[in-house]
């Protein structure tokens, strides 16, 4: 009597199957998803830093900080929130142009005259530094971390003593005196020039899909 030949697989074959699959997705997707995170992290670190850089350059070239707030101090060092209104400022201070690439205006009394009188290019901004580039960037756009994250903070030391110290706003735990020994005070501060960052703690007030388990602080000092 011939046998028969087998023809697929049973259902237990195939729920087993399926469930070695599911074992091996649970053990790979959080990995891949803290590799991503790195790498968010990596890439977010190395923009601030071009961006520190670009401001460190300007500094050099004018003699002063970027004019992208209220006035300036001798006494304090100077904090902005890019989200808030200076941030569009900042690009046409440091790219020497417009988000989309048009000039600025008027070298007398325009943008020019007011962010970067040479038009001079000290760093550049790409799409994917704004959280929408759309039709109104030039003037309504806002800057954003690798996180999606828009609030993003810079310091400048406008007092010139080579530190920054008393900022008031929520900082990075790595920032952070009450978190860290060598974090930013009221008396000492840390040495630098410019500090540029974002922090966990602002996720949530742009974006209610992003949560601590799903950014990080990103942090560049010079």
């Amino acid at each position: 009597m011939r046998s028969r030949s087998r023809s697929g697989f049973t259902l237990i074959e195939l729920l087993t199957v399926i469930a070695i699959i599911g074992i091996l997705a649970a053990v790979l997707f959080p990995a891949i998803n803290s590799v991503r995170k790195k790498a968010k992290i990596s890439t977010g670190q190395t923009t601030f830093q071009q961006w520190c850089a670009g401001v460190t350059r300007y500094k050099s070239v004018y003699g002063f900080y970027p004019n992208i707030g209220t006035a300036y101090t001798t006494t304090a060092d100077s904090l902005h929130k890019l989200e808030a209104g200076p941030g569009i400022p900042f690009v046409k201070a440091l790219y020497g142009k417009n988000p989309t690439g048009t000039p600025l205006s008027g070298a007398a009394t325009g943008d020019r005259a007011k962010y970067n009188r040479n038009a001079e290019e000290f760093c550049a901004f790409g799409k994917d530094d704004y959280e929408l580039f759309d039709a109104n960037v030039n003037t309504a756009g806002k800057l954003t971390d690798k996180f999606g994250n828009v609030n993003i903070r810079i310091v400048f030391d406008t007092d010139g003593n080579g530190t920054i110290k008393g900022i008031s706003t929520p900082l990075p735990d790595d920032l952070s005196a009450t978190k860290n020994p060598n974090g930013i005070d009221s008396t000492t501060g840390i040495p630098a020039r410019v500090i540029i960052f974002t922090t966990i703690r602002d996720v949530g007030s742009t974006d209610g899909q992003l949560g601590p388990d799903d950014v990080a602080d990103i942090i560049a000092i010079q």
